[in-house]
């Protein structure tokens, strides 16, 4: 019997974590989502809109293969201040089963960096 509530406790706290961790997912991957984002405004304030576009896709298509060129938004005005931002949804799911549905903004605003040599 004591093995069998060894087991049991053990199931339960791999379960806790693995609800934790599809809690945390969605904020963990707006998060770094906000990195390459940013990465493509600061590339944007030297390049044109299209190769901003461009560079920013071929940094995302393998983490976050749902995503188009077209899901994002590029500004860029005429002192070379550019904002690159995407609108998305996202879900907190547990073994399949979604819980919530999240709406996320990630936008970033960078003006016109120097080069680093």
């Amino acid at each position: 019997m004591k093995s069998f509530s060894n087991i049991v406790k053990i199931a339960v706290c791999i379960v806790f974590i693995w609800c934790v961790v599809s809690t945390v997912r969605p904020y963990w991957n707006k998060y770094w989502l906000g990195h390459e984002i940013r990465s493509a405004a600061i590339y944007g304030t030297k390049n044109s809109i299209s190769d901003t576009r461009t560079f920013l896709v071929k940094k995302i298509k393998y983490d976050w293969p749902a995503f188009s060129r077209d899901d994002f938004f590029i500004e860029k005005d005429e002192n070379d201040t550019v904002t690159v931002g995407i609108e998305y949804c996202d879900a907190i799911s547990v073994f399949g089963v979604s819980l919530k549905e999240l709406d996320f903004t990630v936008e970033k605003t960078v003006s016109e960096v120097d080069a680093i040599l």
